[in-house]
């Protein structure tokens, strides 16, 4: 084996692709109290999600040339999960969406539709039935795909800068940021209604970036720096948070989402953790700190709960996903 070779195969060993936590070693809070949120895998290199070829098959590709290699995270900033556990990650930087199929070890990267292409990717949603929906806020649009992520209709109505998502029942909710509004429009793109407004009273906006739902719905309400919990109309109900540096309150507040238990999660790109709060928005745990280390972020984004309350947080600066596991 000449010495070049030799060379790539030690550099392609050496590649980190996941680091993974055991025995429950990384866990929250600290002993002595009881464990809630334990660390379970951090994904950074498309590697660790792609089977095509065997080793050698891919040193092959890597000499001489014989596949191009797929995209990896640019700059990530949205997740979802769907009903066939496959993650979604939008990637603006990137423009395009990322496909990762963890059980069978599958990575894919969606760059276009029957639409046209990606240019600014934002927010994802998922439906029951297996439909994709996928903001673009630079085009101004959503695009609805079917469970093959295949383009099935798109959706420019009414719309300036759709960022997150949320499906809820038969509908979908947009936050778009530009208009300080929450759309709602029917699965089949039909648009019923818009709530809100810019302002800080119950129900205005300044700058809504993400949505969820659980028990109301939860809107981050960026630049009023706090998370609404809205009834259906987005007319009544409370909020928790303030601007600060100190946990309990956001300095910039990304995404929300909900576990089983009915209690939300929030990420901070400026804190570099995800905090966690009750229905009643009383503060139970904050995660994390800027870092490199699993358990640690660069400006975390979408954050994304599955039915088995797995945790997928963008890690955006640090070019990666961790995924967390939420203990009852």
């Amino acid at each position: 084996m000449n010495a070049w070779l030799q060379l790539v195969i030690c550099l392609f060993w050496s590649l980190p692709a996941v680091s993974q936590s055991g025995g429950g070693q990384l866990a929250w809070p600290d002993p002595p109290e009881r464990a809630r949120i334990r660390h379970i895998v951090t994904i950074s290199s498309p590697t660790f999600v792609e089977s095509r070829s065997g080793f050698f098959g891919k040193i092959s590709s890597f000499l001489f040339g014989d596949e191009v290699a797929p995209p990896w995270l640019v700059q990530p900033v949205g997740v979802a999960v769907t009903s066939k556990n496959l993650i979604l990650v939008t990637d603006p930087g990137a423009k395009g969406v990322h496909i990762l199929n963890l059980a069978e070890k599958n990575y894919k990267f969606l760059a276009s539709t029957k639409f046209g292409s990606f240019d600014s990717p934002v927010g994802v949603a998922c439906a029951p039935d297996g439909s994709v929906f996928i903001s673009d806020s630079r085009m101004g649009v959503i695009v609805k795909l079917d469970d093959d992520f295949d383009g099935v209709s798109i959706i420019k109505e009414h719309l300036q800068r759709p960022t997150g998502l949320c499906v809820a029942g038969e509908r979908l909710y947009v936050a778009d940021a530009l208009q300080h509004k929450i759309l709602c429009y029917t699965l089949d793109g039909s648009f019923i209604a818009e709530y809100g407004g810019r302002g800080s009273d119950v129900g205005q906006f300044n700058y809504p970036i993400s949505i969820a739902h659980g028990d109301s719905f939860y809107v981050v309400d960026a630049l009023n720096y706090r998370v609404q919990m809205l009834d259906p109309f987005f007319r009544n109900g409370g909020s928790f948070g303030s601007q600060g540096n100190a946990i309990g309150r956001f300095s910039s507040p990304k995404s929300v989402a909900v576990d089983s238990d009915g209690d939300i999660y929030v990420t901070d790109a400026l804190l570099d953790d995800f905090q966690i709060f009750s229905r009643a928005g009383e503060l139970l745990l904050a995660v994390g700190r800027k870092g490199e280390k699993d358990g640690e972020f660069l400006s975390p984004g979408g954050i994304a709960i599955d039915k088995s309350d797995q945790i997928y947080i963008v890690d955006t600066l640090n070019k990666r996903l961790q995924i967390f596991q939420y203990m009852k």
